[in-house]
C-alpha cells in the first residue's frame, strides 16, 4: 500500500475520514458508508470513490458478533507513520462537548499529537491521553472547554 503522502490533500482527507468512520462504526455496505462520508462534508463523494478508498485502506469485511459481514481497517495494511509529516495532516477533526475535546488523528499519530500538547503545556489542560488515533484532552476548568478547544485549534492551524 502507498503512504498517504503519496495522495492529494483532498484524497487525504477523504481516507482519514473514510478510515475513522470504519474504526467508529461498522459497515454493512459501500453506500452506508458513502452517506456518512456525505453527512461529514464529502458531498459530492461516488460509490465508484468509496470502493476506492476502501481499497487504498486495505478495507476487508468481517464477520461481526451477530454474523454480519462489516468492513474493517486490516491492521496490517495501515500507513506506517511517518515524522516528516506536518500537524495538519496528522489531525482529521477536533471536537469537543461541554466537558472535554477528542482530537481525531490519522493512524499511529495520537500519541505524537498528544505529545506536541505537552510540549507546549497549556496551562487550561489539564490532561491528555492518547491512543493510535485520537486524543482525549481533559480542560482544567470545564466551563472553559470551548476555550481551551480554540486554543487547540489554533495550535494546530485547523481553523
Amino acid at each position: 500500500m502507498k503512504e498517504f503522502d503519496d495522495y492529494s490533500a483532498k484524497e487525504q482527507k477523504q481516507l482519514a475520514m473514510c478510515q475513522r468512520l470504519i474504526s467508529e462504526k461498522s459497515y454493512l455496505s459501500q453506500e452506508a458508508l458513502r452517506r456518512d462520508l456525505q453527512s461529514h462534508g464529502f458531498t459530492s463523494i461516488s460509490q465508484s470513490t468509496v470502493s476506492r478508498l476502501l481499497k487504498l485502506l486495505g478495507a476487508i469485511k468481517i464477520r461481526n458478533t451477530k454474523g454480519q459481514k462489516i468492513y474493517s481497517v486490516n491492521p496490517q495494511s495501515r500507513p506506517a507513520p511517518d515524522a516528516a509529516r506536518s500537524i495538519a495532516e496528522m489531525v482529521v477533526s477536533i471536537e469537543h462537548n461541554s466537558e472535554f475535546i477528542l482530537i481525531h488523528t490519522a493512524a499511529g499519530y495520537g500519541r505524537a499529537v498528544a505529545r506536541i500538547l505537552d510540549y507546549h503545556a497549556l496551562p487550561e489542560i489539564l490532561g491528555v491521553i492518547a491512543g493510535s488515533s485520537i486524543v482525549w484532552v481533559a480542560p482544567r476548568v470545564v466551563q472553559r472547554t470551548g476555550l481551551v478547544h480554540k486554543q487547540i485549534n489554533y495550535l494546530f492551524k485547523m481553523n
